[in-house]
């Protein structure tokens, strides 16, 4: 979609997207609870992922510090979830309708990582106060966050989101060093 157009006319990109096996999730959480705690281990999907990524930066030619991570509604749960269990990997976050473990203690890591969140106010599958949670708990500890809800949107928030150039010119330009 409008990410690949814009990697392709503008950065010269890897683009991994997978998908997760039916029945299975990306964070083994209830995703209409208000809050969670990250689990002790990865969900089995995300272990695959994770093997994934190292099997491509043995192969390809990666800029491990321009690895960025994004996922929408059970890919934002996703994009929390990689970050907070490996905040020293990622250049830059955009979760998308997702939530994390926004205990001060999961988000002192990740303070100072460039993060974009994304959520529509009237999201009937993915509670809003989990974005809201996310970026209140990360201001707490000084981030840097960027937050954009949208009002009267219900759960795409990830159209206007991945369609607008900006966020994808603030994506690439964040480097981890």
């Amino acid at each position: 979609g409008d990410l690949v157009a814009y990697s392709q006319q503008h950065e010269p990109a890897i683009i991994v997207a997978p998908q997760c096996p039916a029945g299975k999730k990306w964070v083994d959480v209830d995703w209409r609870a208000n809050q969670h705690a990250t689990p002790d281990q990865p969900s089995e999907s995300m272990t695959l992922v994770f093997g994934l990524i190292q099997q491509l930066e043995g192969t390809h030619p990666i800029n491990a510090d321009r690895l960025y991570v994004t996922g929408l509604s059970m890919g934002g749960y996703g994009t929390w979830d990689v970050i907070q269990r490996q905040p020293n990997r990622w250049a830059a976050a955009i979760p998308v309708c997702g939530g994390g473990d926004s205990r001060a203690e999961s988000v002192k890591p990740i303070k100072a990582m460039p993060i974009w969140v994304f959520h529509g106010d009237a999201d009937g599958a993915v509670p809003v106060i989990r974005s809201r949670d996310m970026v209140a708990s990360l201001k707490q500890v000084n981030s840097p966050v960027k937050y954009t809800e949208y009002p009267g949107v219900g759960h795409n928030s990830w159209t206007a989101t991945y369609r607008n150039p900006d966020v994808l010119k603030w994506l690439f330009e964040q480097n981890r060093r």
